[in-house]
């Protein structure tokens, strides 16, 4: 059976290229923010992982009641929201779409199925998580470079 999924999956590729898969997870997973919406919330718990599609994303801590400092802006192909899917973590960050934006919201169960019936997709997640670890690690480096 799982084969099967991937020639589906193949096949539906190279008829109807990858925006055809796109469009197809975005309708099971997908959701729509709107500019200046709150999608995640530091200190909440959650089991999500976020894959943005479209739009731009802004990653910001509290500073004071209704007031953010913008750490970093994430734009699409790029992940967010991992550390608490992975390690079952709280959020470490508030994240407020700065654009309309398009994300994939993927339980653990939605990962799997994914990986299972979307190969070509499962690797793009793979690599996204890969860049957010390198990302970290720079962070790091240079933190500790600049003391």
């Amino acid at each position: 059976m799982e084969d099967t999924q991937h020639d589906y999956d193949l096949v539906k590729l190279g008829f109807e290229g990858e925006e055809a898969i796109t469009n197809d997870l975005f309708f099971k997973y997908g959701q729509t923010y709107k500019p200046k919406e709150i999608i995640i919330r530091e200190g909440d718990t959650g089991s999500e992982v976020y894959l943005i599609i479209s739009g731009k994303i802004v990653v910001t801590e509290k500073v004071e009641k209704g007031s953010y400092r913008i750490l970093n802006s994430l734009g699409p192909g790029e992940i967010f929201g991992e550390m608490a899917m992975l390690e079952n973590a709280p959020r470490s960050a508030t994240l407020i779409s700065a654009t309309s934006s398009k994300v994939l919201s993927l339980s653990r169960s939605n990962f799997e199925t994914i990986f299972k019936s979307h190969p070509r997709w499962g690797h793009k997640i793979i690599a996204a998580l890969s860049r957010r670890i390198n990302q970290a690690f720079l962070q790091v480096e240079n933190y500790y470079k600049n003391k």
